[in-house]
């Protein structure tokens, strides 16, 4: 009887340190080293191109799947090379969450992301101008939009030192003075500012608030709330265009400010942040750039000198125009945060942050 127990004993314990062996080897399986071969966290291509890249572990799996936002777009059985190349056909430009899955007899066995961007594939045009004139800007003016509205020109102003000096303007354009304004109480930090049909837009910095005036009279009309920040603001005619410092443009729909669509803006270099004071003319949206900061994405190493222009059907960074000339003019060689186009001359002018003047060019086509 002690012989048969212990025999069974002797099996018991058999079975249990094979089992630990089953055990560690599966775990050993699930630690495979697999996934891309990059440590960087970004990869960057040009829309349209081949996106390729090297994979470790392959030969562990029977398997690869590939996936953009969650959606699975290529996939390779039995894979021979660790070099494996992706059609980004349809993908338009943005930023995107890569991932590839390695599988084993149809089980998930392993995974890695990262972030993929999808850049334009042509470099931006310098665009030429030439200097009409230049007319007064009030100095005191922290501006953060211009824009002219029946050859009137308009300006909104706001200050995080001084905070009231949030305002909305109509603008003497002969001499930069006030002919009316309206401002708003502490601690509103005004930024960027359009009209459309009878309304005036005024969108806040932090404080996620859009004052909508009457043109007419400058009463407030009614306020929107909205989430995140707000830099600059335009509209299309149609819908209001707004930027909040990051890549991105949002379209607004006028009556409720609800988002409409959303654009990621990228040169052939990279997501271009900062987007700031906006502009609409002839399809086109015109943007100055805050400062060169990285603000949490790779930034295309444009800076605060250049006025980009941007295609808002896909995103694209068709063109730019260095002013670093008028930057220099100016007394206050700050961020040129005016960009107003007048139909009546076909021109733009120019301003920014404290400056006294403002400088109206004419682009050359």
């Amino acid at each position: 009887m002690k012989k048969k127990i212990f025999h069974l004993c002797l099996i018991y314990l058999l079975f249990l340190i094979g089992s630990c062996s089953d055990q560690s080897d599966q775990t050993q399986e699930t630690r495979i080293d697999f996934g891309f071969t990059l440590m960087r966290t970004n990869y960057m291509i040009q829309k349209g191109g081949l996106f390729s890249f090297n994979c470790k572990g392959v030969s562990s799996m029977d398997r690869i799947e590939f996936y953009i936002n969650g959606e699975n777009r290529q996939s390779w059985n039995q894979p021979e090379s660790d070099l494996f190349q992706v059609k980004t056909d349809g993908i338009e430009l943005g930023v995107y969450s890569i991932e590839i899955r390695g599988f084993k007899n149809n089980e998930l066995i392993a995974a890695d992301g990262r972030v993929l961007m999808v850049n334009s594939n042509e470099s931006p045009k310098q665009i030429g101008y030439e200097l009409v004139s230049s007319h007064p800007h009030n100095p005191n003016n922290f501006t953060q939009g211009y824009e002219f509205h029946n050859d009137r020109l308009y300006e909104s102003t706001g200050n995080p030192n001084n905070r009231g000096t949030t305002k909305v303007a109509e603008i003497d354009y002969k001499t930069g003075a006030s002919i009316r304004e309206t401002t708003q109480p502490n601690p509103i930090f005004g930024e960027g500012m359009s009209i459309l049909g009878s309304k005036v837009y005024q969108i806040s910095w932090r404080d996620q608030k859009c004052f909508v005036y009457d043109i007419n009279t400058f009463e407030l009309d009614t306020v929107f709330i909205y989430s995140g920040e707000g830099w600059g603001l335009c509209n299309d005619e149609t819908s209001l265009i707004m930027s909040n410092g990051t890549n991105e443009i949002v379209y607004r729909d006028p009556l409720n400010f609800e988002i409409t669509k959303r654009i990621s803006v990228h040169s052939d270099e990279g997501p271009v942040t900062n987007l700031n004071e906006l502009e609409f003319y002839d399809g086109r949206v015109y943007a100055n750039l805050w400062r060169n900061e990285i603000r949490n994405q790779q930034d295309s190493r444009m800076n605060f000198s250049k006025i980009i222009e941007i295609n808002p059907q896909n995103g694209q960074v068709t063109g730019q125009i260095d002013i670093r000339d008028l930057i220099e003019r100016s007394i206050k060689s700050g961020v040129p945060n005016g960009i107003a186009f007048r139909a009546s001359t076909e021109t733009f002018w120019i301003t920014g942050k404290y400056w006294n003047e403002a400088y109206e060019i004419k682009v050359n086509p």
